[in-house]
């Protein structure tokens, strides 16, 4: 009897073949098998949003390899992913087979016991998931297939518009321009250190000051007296819950602020570690399904988790009941569990020779926060103290770790910072006295960690769509990195300035996060998911006519005018885009055809850039075009 399991990766087909022997062949078929056409829409909306779907250049072979396997195959499993992408996979492969007894199976982690389970009991495909999957791929091809050739004519070819990547960018310009609008603002903090018993401690001034003469005033005059009076002591003990397990966003927040990883790297190792790994003579998945949004723990791993916190850091460390985390997010999608550990004896220390370094960080993260998750709440005092110099009031803030807890099983602890004993109307003696200049700050800019976050907030996006969303702004360069800073070019900038005012609702982020929304009600059954398109395109098509309607006056808004004349024809010059860059073009063409390039006047402090008129608060002046990396400025005229 041939049994034929078919998984989207060869990685997973190698791991599931060792743990199942020769019972049954496991075939990969390396992603989606079939897709909308690549050069045209391939989409039908007089036929209700008909999808033209077809076999993905490059795939034929597989296709072919996969009927003929399939054709002499008493059963079928199709293993794809566990998710709306999976779904899909699965229906493609199913009707590209023709075999209507093909069954599903979900493995949403890859251990030997689970991958049993999965396939003794299979079940229908999901044509809810598989509607939702298909309303999402055919809103986003409606959205990018009409949108993109705008902005080619407008600015360059090779650009992109999407439904989640243009609000995203949208998030990263408009929190720049927050930024360059941002007047930063002088004032002064007093800071003391006390002394009590040989320990010194901080005392800082409530109010800060936005005068350095009235700073310099307030400290001759604490200065001459030498000492403080405590006038309040407030103490309490707080407990800290533990931490919930690690989710795709948090997962990839927490690789991003730690390691340094893109999102894009994190979902790379994660993989890595769901489809399995050869420890000693042993093949294993080594965490759950990482695409999911769900905090939801099973059963099996939170008794898992009790016993072993039992048996390896006591019953004093065990909660009296376990904890739950429950879905206060709007957007949970599906059934699926946090990421966790498959087996909670595989220890990351004892299996560290067996990964890369990165997959030993990502896996010692992913085991510790879904353990101590089910561990006891720490408890922490917290002290405040107020002491009186004159007529001034000093805050010193203290907190010291009376029980760890969770922290115990996670291995961090918070910062203590531990003060002396100290009474009511107690004289406290001045050490030393320092005065502080800062300056208010503007908004910090997005990270990949704040940005997936601030997405997540919003409601939108889900797990899978983070990591390529961000990659494709990178890759149409759209944004750069400094440091881990993610920051707006002007080419980003632009497209932003181009897209925003004519889209406004398409591209806002409540009807974004709406239209997340209704395909989880597609996935549910809620609601139908022509309906849903139908909906939409009736909106968005009133807005795509607008733009062609108003293209010309577009395009003047793009062209940067420089106030030169052009040589040939006595016309303006104005700058464009193509794609190689930006140039000078007579406003003329194509009646005139003069153009010169960009940018003349090199920048005399980082060399590589260009002089650019700008237009600011104060008006005119020139910049770097290789601003952010270098903010050389120049006012009057050049």
């Amino acid at each position: 009897m041939k049994k034929v399991i078919i998984v989207e990766s060869p990685t997973k087909a190698k791991t599931l073949s060792k743990m199942l022997g020769k019972e049954f062949k496991v075939l990969a078929s390396k992603g989606h098998v079939v897709d909308l056409p690549e050069e045209r829409f391939g989409i039908s909306i007089k036929k209700g949003f008909k999808p033209y779907f077809e076999i993905i250049r490059g795939k034929k072979d597989i296709v072919d390899y996969l009927k003929k396997e399939a054709q002499d195959a008493n059963l079928i499993l199709l293993g794809s992913d566990p998710d709306r992408e999976g779904e899909a996979i699965a229906y493609h492969i199913s009707r590209i087979l023709k075999r209507d007894d093909s069954k599903r199976v979900l493995f949403y982690e890859i251990s030997k016991e689970r991958v049993k389970e999965a396939i003794e009991n299979p079940v229908e495909i999901d044509m809810n998931k598989v509607y939702s999957q298909f309303a999402r791929r055919i809103l986003d091809r409606i959205v990018g297939y009409s949108t993109s050739p705008l902005l080619w004519k407008v600015m360059k070819r090779g650009l992109s518009a999407g439904r989640v990547q243009t609000v995203a960018l949208r998030l990263i310009v408009e929190r720049e321009k927050e930024r360059q609008k941002f007047v930063p603002e002088k004032y002064y903090e007093i800071e003391v250190i006390f002394e009590k018993d040989g320990k010194e401690f901080l005392g800082k001034l409530k109010e800060k000051l936005k005068e350095k003469d009235k700073a310099e005033e307030i400290k001759e005059k604490i200065q001459k007296i030498g000492k403080g009076i405590v006038k309040e002591i407030e103490e309490e003990e707080k407990e800290v819950f533990p931490l919930p397990p690690l989710k795709t966003s948090t997962l990839q927040q927490e690789c991003s602020k730690r390691f340094g990883f893109s999102a894009e790297r994190t979902m790379k190792i994660a993989q890595s570690l769901y489809e399995g790994k050869e420890i000693g003579e042993k093949v294993t998945g080594l965490i759950t399904y990482m695409r999911t949004d769900s905090l939801r723990l099973s059963e099996y791993f939170i008794n898992s988790s009790r016993k072993f916190i039992k048996e390896n850091f006591g019953e004093n460390y065990l909660p009296q009941k376990p904890n739950v985390f429950e879905k206060k997010e709007k957007f949970v999608q599906g059934a699926h569990e946090a990421i966790r550990p498959v087996n909670l004896e595989l220890i990351p220390e004892n299996i560290k020779e067996y990964l890369s370094e990165e997959e030993y960080k990502v896996y010692d993260l992913i085991y510790k926060r879904a353990l101590a998750s089910q561990g006891k709440s720490a408890v922490i005092q917290k002290k405040k103290v107020q002491i009186e110099v004159s007529e001034y009031l000093f805050e010193s803030q203290g907190q010291k770790l009376l029980f760890d807890g969770f922290y115990k099983i996670i291995s961090e602890k918070p910062k203590e910072v531990i003060l002396p004993s100290l009474s009511k109307d107690e004289e406290i003696k001045i050490l030393n006295i320092n005065i502080l200049e800062k300056e208010t700050e503007p908004p910090s800019r997005y990270t990949e960690a704040s940005l997936i976050k601030k997405l997540e907030e919003l409601g939108i996006g889900r797990p899978s769509t983070y990591a390529p969303t961000i990659k494709t702004l990178f890759d149409r360069e759209y944004i750069k990195r400094e440091n881990k800073n993610l920051i707006p070019t002007e080419l980003g900038m632009k497209t932003i300035e181009v897209l925003i005012p004519q889209f406004n609702e398409i591209f806002e982020y409540k009807f974004t996060a709406k239209m997340e929304e209704e395909l989880d009600e597609i996935e549910e059954g809620k609601k139908e998911w022509r309906e849903f398109l139908k909906e939409f395109y009736e909106r968005f098509e009133r807005e795509i006519e607008k733009f062609k309607e108003e293209m010309k006056s577009i395009k003047e808004k793009v062209e940067e005018k420089i106030e030169k004349k052009c040589p040939l024809c006595g016309k303006e010059l104005v700058v464009k885009w193509s794609k190689y860059g930006k140039f000078v073009s007579c406003s003329g063409y194509p009646e005139c055809k003069y153009k010169e390039k960009y940018g003349e006047i090199k920048c005399p402090v980082c060399k590589k850039g260009y002089l650019v008129k700008r237009k600011g608060k104060n008006g005119i002046f020139y910049g770097c075009s290789n601003y952010p990396d270098c903010e050389f400025t120049l006012t009057g005229e050049i």
